[in-house]
């Protein structure tokens, strides 16, 4: 679906969920059974989601508790018509930067006065806690994190003489240079693969000189591309992908090709990883795996490394639920301590809140990802992100910067476009 047609259908859900009324949990008369619908790739689709259903069954033993797992393909198309129906899912997950078109739009039930309720509420991570907030209510809760480590190859680093990983970022192009000329004979060798397209890779470098996406006064949003401090971090992204990774990489995403693969098959000392990523590594070449090293992006002074964007998932409850105050208890056993912790040890994801990573048992990119996601930049709270994510805007945006092109007049209209998209649908609640 179109983008704009999109906020279209989004704009219609507002109005239809407005007219079923209700606007707090408890107020529609309960049912003996939970829907819930939870994405492909987290703990839904795990045998862990039967502990919250189990612990759940102990207040309300005689209610059905039905988790489906949806694809992310058109899942927001999906959930948009199933939200502004008379029978929607009563639980549903969402990714971070689809919350807000839900939040707008009036789809998803307010959950401020049950905030305090939530264990460790005031601690989330600020990446997902964010987009879970609209003009200062909250409508949905946290569920899990993703932030990202640099992954390289011991072996590697070792055979170009460095002896310990970068920094900042100098060093790191410094080490570029290093292993560039160690593997002359090895062609489209990259020191560090870095797709011109990994704008989550890219705008780190933004935020380390002090810029920011987009500000917001009055719920009216201003894109931030052209300031000085982002003007200057494009030209240091710019500066650091195309002296460390192949020129075939400036148009690529990351997994066009897949970069697992390229670092399995040696063609690169470092790639920036998500925390499962090393097990698709290993999957591919146990052994290059196995030689593997983790640390975080280093910024542009020693013991300042570069904030990070925190992606990941968030849960709310559908405003036309019956079920809204059996649903809170819900998320509560989800969004828990005992809960985030077995999710973390089983699919590799960051817990919510960052004192709920176990201390044992949780692989070391996972520890440094939680360890860099305490410095982190949150994405604009508002629908239009989720339009420049349909549009691949970002991504398109980031490798053209890298490809070359003139950073103050690409930053001019870059604001110009994403400006129009961010408050495309304000004010809808």
């Amino acid at each position: 679906m179109k983008p704009w047609k999109t906020l279209a259908l989004l704009a219609s859900l507002s109005l239809s969920v407005a007219a079923c009324g209700g606007s707090g949990p408890g107020k529609a008369a309960p049912t003996n059974k939970l829907t819930v619908w939870m994405m492909t790739g987290g703990p839904g689709d795990k045998k862990i989601i039967n502990d919250v259903t189990k612990q759940f069954n102990e207040k309300y033993p005689n209610v059905k508790v039905t988790v489906e797992v949806q694809q992310w393909d058109n899942i927001v198309t999906k959930l948009t018509t199933a939200l502004a129906s008379d029978s929607p899912p009563d639980i549903v997950e969402m990714g971070n930067t689809q919350t807000p078109l839900l939040t707008a739009s009036g789809a998803l039930a307010e959950l401020t006065d049950q905030k305090s309720e939530f264990e460790s509420s005031d601690q989330w991570l600020a990446g997902l806690a964010g987009p879970s907030t609209y003009q200062g209510k909250l409508y949905a809760t946290p569920l899990y994190g993703g932030t990202k480590a640099v992954m390289y190859s011991k072996k590697m680093f070792a055979a170009a003489g460095i002896t310990k990983p970068p920094a900042t970022v100098d060093e790191l192009i410094a080490d570029c240079g290093k292993l560039a000329k160690a593997h002359t004979s090895t062609p489209n060798f990259s020191a560090f693969y870095m797709p011109g397209q990994y704008w989550f890779a890219g705008m780190p470098f933004l935020f380390g000189k002090g810029g920011t996406i987009a500000t917001d006064k009055d719920n009216k949003w201003t894109a931030q591309m052209s300031s000085a401090e982002n003007q200057a971090g494009l030209a240091e992204w710019k500066k650091f992908q195309n002296a460390c990774s192949t020129p075939s990489s400036i148009g690529a995403d990351t997994d066009s090709p897949d970069q697992d693969q390229v670092f399995a098959d040696q063609k690169a000392a470092m790639i920036y990883v998500k925390a499962w990523e090393p097990g698709a590594v290993a999957e591919k070449n146990a052994k290059t795996a196995a030689d593997a090293g983790y640390f975080i992006m280093p910024g542009y002074e020693p013991g300042k490394p570069l904030p990070v964007i925190v992606a990941g998932s968030t849960i709310g409850i559908a405003q036309n639920s019956p079920n809204k105050d059996m649903a809170v208890d819900w998320l509560k056993i989800i969004t828990g301590k005992t809960f985030q912790q077995t999710m973390t040890r089983t699919i590799h994801q960051l817990p919510i809140v960052t004192a709920f990573l176990p201390t044992g048992n949780v692989p070391e990119v996972l520890k440094l990802g939680a360890q860099a996601a305490t410095v982190s930049q949150a994405l604009p709270a508002t629908p239009g992100e989720a339009t420049l994510e349909t549009e691949s805007y970002n991504e398109q945006f980031f490798s053209k910067i890298a490809k070359g092109a003139d950073i103050a007049k690409s930053a001019q209209e870059y604001d110009k476009h994403a400006t129009e998209a961010f408050n495309a649908q304000s004010g809808q609640r």
